[in-house]
C-alpha cells in the first residue's frame, strides 16, 4: 500500500510550525524538497523555502513561500569563473569562496522568524543557524549520507557483510566529512564568531565538541528514497527516518509541441540524452558525438539541452535525426499549461 508522505515524517501536525527549507545548488537539489515542502503544508505547516533567486517561480508555483539565497546557480555554473576551477585553475581564497559569503549572510537573513530548519547537504551551514535561533532542525538528503558499515559513502549498491570492509566503509563517512570541514572550517567558523557570534567549532569538527546545544545535539534525518531501493542499515540511528521518495507529479500538466509529437510519432522510438544542469566549455563538441553516435546505430534521438546549452548546433540535415528541446522551453511549455 502507498504510504503518503505527510504520514512518513516525523515532524507532527499537532501545531502549525514555522519550517524554513535551506536548499540550494541546481534544479535537482532544489525540486524533491519542494516535493517535501508540499507535504508538510499539506498536513498543517507554514513552509518557506530558501533557495537561490532564480527558482522563485519555481517554489512560489506550488504556492510556498520564498525566501532568497544570493547566487543565480544557472550563471554561475555557465560562468568563467567555474570553467577555470573545472580546468584546475587556483582562485584566491576570496574570488573562490565569494558565492558561499553571501549565501551565508542571505540564509541568515531567510531563517529569522523560523521555528524549524530542515536543511540539505549542499547547505549544511543551516547547523549553525539552529544552533543560533535555538530551534530544531532536521537534515534532509535524497542520498544515503549517515555513517554505516553496509556500503561505503556513495556506494551504496556495494552492500558487504566483511568486518574489516564495514570497518572502512564507516570510516569513509567519517573522513568524507572531515576533509569537508576542513575546506570550509575557517570560512564557517568565521561566520560563526562574526555574524553569529557564537563559539568556533574545534579543529576535527561539530562530532568533537566538548559541549553541545540541546538542540543541535541529536539531528534528526530524512531520507527521501525508498527502502525497496536502498535498504535502511541496521546500524543507523532510530533518528535516521526513510521516508520513501520525494516526486512532484507535473506529467498531466505538460503539453509536448506538435513537432515533438509528430518526432514521437515515428516507427523506431528515439533515445533521449539529458544533461541537467551540467556545463562545459564547449557544448558543441559534445553535441557533434551524440549526433555522429545516432548516425552509425541508426537511431534517432531527443536531446534535452539543459544548462549546457548542449544540442544548440544540430543542423538542420540533422534535424530529422535528432529533436532538441530547451531548457526555457521546457520549462515555459509546463508553466503555461
Amino acid at each position: 500500500m502507498k504510504k503518503h508522505l505527510s504520514q512518513s515524517l516525523p515532524i507532527a501536525p499537532s501545531r502549525k510550525l514555522k519550517i524554513t527549507i535551506l536548499t540550494v545548488g541546481s534544479r535537482g537539489d532544489l525540486q524533491p524538497y519542494c516535493a517535501l515542502a508540499i507535504g508538510l503544508k499539506r498536513v498543517g505547516h507554514e513552509v518557506t523555502i530558501a533557495t537561490h533567486e532564480n527558482f522563485e517561480p519555481f517554489v512560489r508555483k506550488f504556492d510556498l513561500k520564498f525566501a532568497p539565497i544570493a547566487g543565480n546557480m544557472q550563471e554561475f555554473l555557465q560562468s568563467k569563473l567555474l570553467q577555470r576551477l573545472i580546468a584546475g585553475e587556483k582562485l584566491n581564497p576570496y574570488e573562490r569562496d565569494k558565492l558561499l559569503l553571501q549565501q551565508l549572510q542571505s540564509a541568515w537573513a531567510a531563517c529569522q522568524g523560523s521555528e524549524v530548519i530542515i536543511y540539505t547537504p549542499l547547505a549544511t551551514f543551516g547547523y549553525h543557524i539552529a544552533e543560533k535561533l535555538g530551534v530544531p532542525c532536521f537534515f534532509a538528503s535524497v542520498l544515503p549520507l549517515t555513517p554505516t558499515g553496509m556500503f561505503g559513502f556513495l556506494r551504496f549498491a556495494q552492500i558487504t557483510k566483511n568486518p574489516l570492509k564495514k570497518l572502512i566503509n564507516y570510516g569513509s563517512y567519517l573522513l568524507v566529512e572531515f576533509l569537508h570541514w576542513q575546506r570550509y572550517r575557517s570560512l564557517l567558523n568565521h561566520f560563526r564568531t562574526e555574524t553569529l557570534k557564537l563559539p568556533p567549532l574545534p579543529y576535527f569538527g561539530r562530532r568533537f565538541r566538548q559541549k553541545t546545544p540541546a538542540n543541535v545535539s541529536r539531528i534528526p534525518v530524512l531520507y527521501g528514497f525508498s527502502s525497496h531501493v536502498i535498504p535502511k542499515p541496521r546500524d543507523w540511528p532510530h533518528w535516521a527516518y526513510v521516508t520513501g521518495f520525494w516526486f512532484i507529479d507535473q506529467a498531466s500538466e505538460y503539453e509536448p509541441p506538435l513537432e515533438l509529437e509528430d518526432f514521437l510519432g515515428r516507427k523506431q522510438l528515439p533515445l533521449c540524452f539529458g544533461f541537467g544542469s551540467m556545463t562545459m566549455p564547449n557544448p558543441e563538441y559534445l553535441t557533434h558525438y551524440i549526433v555522429e553516435a545516432l548516425k552509425k546505430t541508426h537511431q534517432g534521438g531527443i536531446i534535452l539541452s539543459g544548462w549546457g546549452d548542449v544540442g544548440r548546433t544540430v543542423n538542420i540535415k540533422d534535424s530529422l535525426r535528432v529533436f532538441v528541446i530547451k531548457e526555457g522551453e521546457q520549462r515555459e511549455k509546463v508553466r503555461s499549461s
